[in-house]
């Protein structure tokens, strides 16, 4: 707040507060500083108690009737609802709801990994900054939710630092799954980027404390898209995916892969391929891209 008016002049900031934290509205005015409420008809304002409590009513008093429907259809909604939204509600209306970005940025996050650094030194400032405030009273660290917190900031997993090495499986936080390689996260920026391989080569050659953790996680996410790929080989034939396949298929199915690879290191034995198209032919298209760990800062 007091970063936006500076040497004698005018400004204003917006700041976002937990119920637990409202106290600092108070803190404010007493030092003076003008605060203003977010009018009702602002979308990204959440509703108030009232609000909520009123909603909980009606969930009670449709409850039965919804149990019913949901029970009905529990099945054909299952796979649906796996990948639905967030609903975030807003004070704006019962039926006025703000839309959930974190999907959009997480896509963001996966196309250069310039957001993926400044979100992780993004929250990894956050959490300095909380810890160390003047009004410690208000803003308590022990109350702070980091998973949540990991969460807003769209990381794909925790960084590593003094203030999360006892909390490590026991904060509410998703990390990435082994599918995202997350080492082959590039720089849409090539001069970085070129930079940043050069770097990794030099630590992988030297076996350096990340260079066992690199290669198994980029083995991990090798084997489940090679998986990723076979499945959408089966569903290309016609076959189901889901079926168990005989023994004898199975032997077929890993010759055919085995006869696969053979051809391709032919091809690159006798130059009719490079290098990278045998490596992404071999293993898709991020084969070939490394990083140090995001929790390195």
């Amino acid at each position: 707040v007091g970063r936006s008016a500076r040497a004698g002049r005018t400004g204003k900031s917006l700041v976002f507060l937990t119920r637990k934290e409202e106290a600092y509205v108070d803190f404010l005015r007493l030092k003076k500083v003008p605060v203003n409420e977010l009018p009702d008809d602002e979308v990204c304002k959440p509703p108030t108690d009232e609000d909520s409590d009123n909603d909980e009513d009606e969930k009670d008093e449709k409850g039965p009737k919804k149990a019913k429907n949901e029970n009905a259809n529990k099945d054909a909604n299952e796979s649906s609802s796996a990948v639905e939204k967030k609903v975030i509600k807003s004070s704006a209306g019962p039926d006025v709801f703000v839309p959930d970005v974190l999907p959009s940025i997480r896509k963001l996050v996966l196309k250069d990994r310039d957001v993926l650094e400044k979100g992780t030194k993004a929250y990894t400032s956050y959490i300095r900054a909380y810890k160390e405030h003047q009004c410690g009273f208000i803003f308590r660290f022990a109350s702070l939710d980091l998973g949540v917190l990991a969460t807003s900031f769209s990381l794909l997993r925790l960084p590593k630092m003094p203030e999360l090495r006892d909390k490590l499986g026991k904060i509410n936080f998703k990390p990435a799954g082994p599918e995202i390689n997350i080492h082959a996260i590039s720089f849409k920026d090539k001069t970085r980027e070129a930079a940043r391989q050069k770097r990794l080569a030099a630590e992988l050659a030297a076996g350096g404390k990340n260079a066992k953790q690199i290669k198994a996680e980029q083995r991990a996410a090798e084997r489940i898209q090679k998986q990723k790929d076979r499945r959408a080989a089966e569903i290309a034939k016609g076959r189901n995916p889901n079926k168990k396949r005989g023994k004898q298929q199975r032997i077929f199915d890993e010759w055919d892969e085995l006869a696969k690879e053979e051809r391709l290191y032919k091809k690159l034995r006798t130059k009719k391929i490079s290098k990278e198209e045998y490596d992404r032919q071999m293993y898709g298209e991020k084969a070939g891209g490394d990083s140090s760990d995001e929790g390195s800062d």
